[in-house]
Protein backbone atom coordinates (compact mmCIF):
# COMPACT_ATOMS: atom_id res chain seq x y z
CA UNK A 1 0.00 0.00 0.00
CA UNK A 2 1.44 3.34 -1.08
CA UNK A 3 1.71 6.46 1.07
CA UNK A 4 -1.20 8.15 -0.73
CA UNK A 5 -3.49 5.21 0.07
CA UNK A 6 -2.45 5.23 3.73
CA UNK A 7 -3.15 8.97 3.91
CA UNK A 8 -6.57 8.47 2.32
CA UNK A 9 -7.45 5.67 4.74
CA UNK A 10 -6.37 7.78 7.73
CA UNK A 11 -8.51 10.70 6.56
CA UNK A 12 -11.46 8.36 5.98
CA UNK A 13 -11.11 6.80 9.46
CA UNK A 14 -11.33 10.28 11.09
CA UNK A 15 -14.61 11.16 9.38
CA UNK A 16 -17.92 10.97 11.28
CA UNK A 17 -19.80 7.77 10.57
CA UNK A 18 -22.51 9.66 8.58
CA UNK A 19 -19.92 10.90 6.09
CA UNK A 20 -18.31 7.45 5.88
CA UNK A 21 -21.70 5.95 5.06
CA UNK A 22 -22.33 8.62 2.41
CA UNK A 23 -18.95 7.97 0.79
CA UNK A 24 -19.50 4.21 0.74
CA UNK A 25 -23.00 4.62 -0.70
CA UNK A 26 -21.67 7.09 -3.26
CA UNK A 27 -18.96 4.63 -4.29
CA UNK A 28 -21.59 1.94 -4.81
CA UNK A 29 -23.84 4.17 -6.97
CA UNK A 30 -20.87 5.54 -8.93
CA UNK A 31 -19.77 1.98 -9.68
CA UNK A 32 -23.23 1.13 -10.99
CA UNK A 33 -23.36 4.36 -13.05
CA UNK A 34 -19.92 3.62 -14.52
CA UNK A 35 -20.96 0.09 -15.51
CA UNK A 36 -24.20 1.27 -17.12
CA UNK A 37 -22.66 4.17 -19.04
CA UNK A 38 -19.70 2.12 -20.24
CA UNK A 39 -21.51 -1.16 -20.83
CA UNK A 40 -25.03 -0.53 -22.12
CA UNK A 41 -26.72 1.84 -24.56
CA UNK A 42 -28.57 4.80 -23.04
CA UNK A 43 -32.00 3.50 -24.08
CA UNK A 44 -31.63 0.45 -21.79
CA UNK A 45 -31.05 2.34 -18.54
CA UNK A 46 -32.41 5.86 -19.09
CA UNK A 47 -35.78 4.90 -17.56
CA UNK A 48 -33.99 4.48 -14.21
CA UNK A 49 -33.24 8.22 -14.19
CA UNK A 50 -36.84 9.36 -13.64
CA UNK A 51 -39.72 10.81 -15.64
CA UNK A 52 -38.37 12.33 -18.85
CA UNK A 53 -39.31 15.91 -19.77
CA UNK A 54 -38.18 18.30 -22.45
CA UNK A 55 -35.71 21.06 -21.54
CA UNK A 56 -34.82 22.02 -17.97
CA UNK A 57 -37.56 21.50 -15.41
CA UNK A 58 -37.95 23.93 -12.51
CA UNK A 59 -39.00 22.10 -9.36
CA UNK A 60 -41.54 23.78 -7.10
CA UNK A 61 -40.82 22.80 -3.55
CA UNK A 62 -39.92 24.52 -0.30
CA UNK A 63 -36.17 25.29 -0.32
CA UNK A 64 -33.04 23.20 -0.39
CA UNK A 65 -32.64 20.10 1.70
CA UNK A 66 -29.16 20.27 3.30
CA UNK A 67 -28.71 16.55 2.61
CA UNK A 68 -28.53 17.35 -1.12
CA UNK A 69 -25.26 19.24 -0.69
CA UNK A 70 -23.81 16.42 1.43
CA UNK A 71 -24.70 13.89 -1.25
CA UNK A 72 -23.11 16.00 -3.97
CA UNK A 73 -20.02 16.45 -1.81
CA UNK A 74 -19.68 12.68 -1.46
CA UNK A 75 -19.79 11.85 -5.18
CA UNK A 76 -17.49 14.79 -5.99
CA UNK A 77 -15.00 13.71 -3.30
CA UNK A 78 -14.88 10.18 -4.65
CA UNK A 79 -14.32 11.47 -8.18
CA UNK A 80 -11.53 13.73 -6.91
CA UNK A 81 -9.78 10.75 -5.26
CA UNK A 82 -10.08 8.89 -8.59
CA UNK A 83 -8.35 11.73 -10.39
CA UNK A 84 -11.51 13.05 -12.06
CA UNK A 85 -11.93 9.93 -14.18
CA UNK A 86 -15.72 9.80 -13.94
CA UNK A 87 -17.94 11.75 -16.32
CA UNK A 88 -20.46 14.38 -15.31
CA UNK A 89 -23.23 11.97 -16.33
CA UNK A 90 -21.96 9.29 -13.96
CA UNK A 91 -21.73 11.79 -11.10
CA UNK A 92 -25.22 13.14 -11.83
CA UNK A 93 -26.72 9.65 -12.00
CA UNK A 94 -25.22 8.61 -8.66
CA UNK A 95 -26.26 11.85 -6.96
CA UNK A 96 -29.81 11.63 -8.27
CA UNK A 97 -30.16 8.01 -7.16
CA UNK A 98 -28.93 8.98 -3.68
CA UNK A 99 -31.40 11.89 -3.57
CA UNK A 100 -34.16 9.52 -4.71
CA UNK A 101 -33.41 7.12 -1.85
CA UNK A 102 -34.01 10.01 0.57
CA UNK A 103 -37.15 11.20 -1.26
CA UNK A 104 -35.58 14.54 -2.16
CA UNK A 105 -37.02 15.98 -5.38
CA UNK A 106 -34.40 16.39 -8.07
CA UNK A 107 -33.93 16.77 -11.78
CA UNK A 108 -31.03 15.33 -13.81
CA UNK A 109 -30.54 17.62 -16.82
CA UNK A 110 -28.72 16.76 -20.05
CA UNK A 111 -27.47 19.71 -22.08
CA UNK A 112 -25.25 20.60 -25.00
CA UNK A 113 -22.99 23.43 -26.07
CA UNK A 114 -21.87 24.16 -29.62
CA UNK A 115 -18.71 26.21 -30.11
CA UNK A 116 -16.11 26.73 -32.82
CA UNK A 117 -12.61 25.32 -32.66
CA UNK A 118 -9.43 27.07 -33.90
CA UNK A 119 -10.23 26.09 -37.51
CA UNK A 120 -13.76 27.57 -37.17
CA UNK A 121 -15.37 24.13 -37.24
CA UNK A 122 -18.29 23.53 -34.89
CA UNK A 123 -17.51 21.45 -31.82
CA UNK A 124 -20.11 19.76 -29.68
CA UNK A 125 -19.90 19.37 -25.90
CA UNK A 126 -22.37 17.57 -23.66
CA UNK A 127 -22.90 18.05 -19.93
CA UNK A 128 -25.13 16.66 -17.18
CA UNK A 129 -26.11 18.40 -13.97
CA UNK A 130 -28.51 17.93 -11.06
CA UNK A 131 -31.02 20.48 -9.79
CA UNK A 132 -33.12 20.54 -6.68
CA UNK A 133 -35.85 23.05 -5.78
CA UNK A 134 -33.28 25.79 -5.07
CA UNK A 135 -31.11 25.39 -8.16
CA UNK A 136 -28.10 23.44 -9.37
CA UNK A 137 -26.50 21.25 -6.69
CA UNK A 138 -24.04 19.30 -8.87
CA UNK A 139 -22.36 20.09 -12.17
CA UNK A 140 -22.56 23.89 -12.26
CA UNK A 141 -20.78 25.32 -15.32
CA UNK A 142 -20.02 28.88 -16.36
CA UNK A 143 -20.62 27.99 -20.00
CA UNK A 144 -24.15 28.45 -21.39
CA UNK A 145 -25.24 24.85 -21.95
CA UNK A 146 -28.66 24.41 -23.55
CA UNK A 147 -30.83 21.91 -21.69
CA UNK A 148 -32.21 19.25 -24.02
CA UNK A 149 -33.85 16.84 -21.63
CA UNK A 150 -34.55 16.38 -17.94
CA UNK A 151 -35.22 13.33 -15.84
CA UNK A 152 -37.39 14.29 -12.89
CA UNK A 153 -38.02 12.60 -9.57
CA UNK A 154 -40.53 14.58 -7.56
CA UNK A 155 -41.68 14.07 -3.98
CA UNK A 156 -44.16 16.47 -2.37
CA UNK A 157 -42.76 17.75 0.92
CA UNK A 158 -46.18 18.20 2.52
CA UNK A 159 -49.68 16.90 1.88
CA UNK A 160 -51.25 18.74 -1.04
CA UNK A 161 -47.97 20.28 -2.26
CA UNK A 162 -46.99 19.61 -5.86
CA UNK A 163 -43.65 19.71 -7.59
Amino acid sequence: MGPAMVKTLRRFSRLPWQRKALLLEGALWLTLAWMLVRGLPFRFWSRWLGQQAEGEVELRAAGRDPRALEICWSVSAINARLGGRLTCLMLAMAAQWMLHRRRISSCLVLGTLTQQDAQHRPTFKAHAWVRDASGIVLGHQDEPYVALSSFVRCYPAREGETC
